[in-house]
């Protein structure tokens, strides 16, 4: 799986988690998995994740990142072997301030399909 397969994956289920469906699906308790991704960002390289929850925890492996989600004016600068647990459910954005490697974490419905 290339980095924008899993990226693109990660925003997919992102999106289906917070989907009104989804959501009162979850009132039923359906199964969750925890997933979990590792990617390599290059120097001024920019992600934006949209939407998030508290389940969404970005860790920095190496290097470093900076973290801001929409209309917070708190800024999260990550350097190696630290983490980042989302605090709101406004878009998120990652921005590598040096190449880095990125650990995507959050908890999914689990799917009969996959």
């Amino acid at each position: 799986m290339t980095k924008e397969d899993s990226l693109q994956f990660v925003q997919e289920r992102l999106r289906h988690n917070h989907s009104p469906l989804a959501r009162e699906l979850r009132l039923l308790s359906p199964p969750r998995v925890k997933r979990r991704f590792a990617i390599e960002m290059e120097q001024g390289e920019a992600r934006r994740f949209d939407p998030v929850d508290d389940t969404v925890m970005i860790g920095c492996a190496s290097g470093s990142v900076w973290i801001t989600h929409d209309g917070d004016p708190k800024d999260i600068i990550l350097g190696a072997n630290e983490s980042y647990h989302a605090e709101r459910e406004d878009a998120m954005h990652v921005f590598a301030m040096q190449r880095c490697v990125l650990e995507i974490e959050f908890e999914d419905d689990v799917l009969a399909r996959h």
